[in-house]
Formats: structure tokens, sequence, C-alpha cells
């Protein structure tokens, strides 16, 4: 199957590019602290592990809303309610399922193209 011209300037997301040469350093036994994707060098914990399978026995399969689940952003505004005395409605809070996603909105509310 013969892919479309256009496919020939995509570039490659540059952060995969760097953690493919970070795992073929790996590869040759050096020693490599992983900065590039932002993902922790930890498994993702127990707790948390088990909230998301009872969420999706619970049936929560689908696409949430765009700018995060209702209740999340609530959560949010209460923390920094709580945390530091500051009101903030829920509204104005976004959560993102990453820092890709964030900058990209966070740069197109502040630069023109």
């Amino acid at each position: 199957m013969k892919l479309s011209q256009r496919m020939n300037d995509i570039a490659p997301f540059q952060v995969m590019a760097i953690l493919e040469k970070a795992k073929a350093l790996q590869q040759q036994g050096k020693d490599v602290i992983h900065l590039e994707v932002g993902e922790p060098d930890f498994a993702t914990p127990a707790a948390i592990v088990e909230a998301g399978r009872a969420a999706l026995a619970e049936g929560h399969t689908f696409y949430t809303a765009a700018q995060g689940l209702p209740e999340l952003r609530a959560a949010i505004a209460g923390f920094y309610q709580s945390r530091y005395g500051v009101t903030v409605n829920p509204d104005r809070i976004i959560v993102t399922p990453g820092a890709s996603g964030a900058l990209m909105i966070a740069l197109s509310l502040l630069v023109d193209a």
C-alpha cells in the first residue's frame, strides 16, 4: 500500500526520537535517567490501578468531557480553595490527558499564528 506524499512532510515527535536514542544507550549498558517523555520511573501505585479497574467495572469506558470530568474540575477548585484560600470557578479549569495537549491549549490562548 502506497502512502500519501504528505506523509513525507510529517516530522516525528521529537520526544519519541529522544526516547528511542535513550533506550539504545540502555541496550549498550549505559546508565540512563529518562527525562524525555514525562512518565515516572516507577509503576502506577496499586490504589490508582484499583481505582481504574473499579471505574471500568462501573462502566466508565467512554470519552470524558473535552475539558475533563466536571467532578474532577470541581475537586481541583476545592483544593485551591482549601489550600490557598483562592476561589476558582471549575469552568476555568481544564484537565488534559498529557502535557502536550495542555501546552498546545496554553499557547493557543497566548500566541497568534
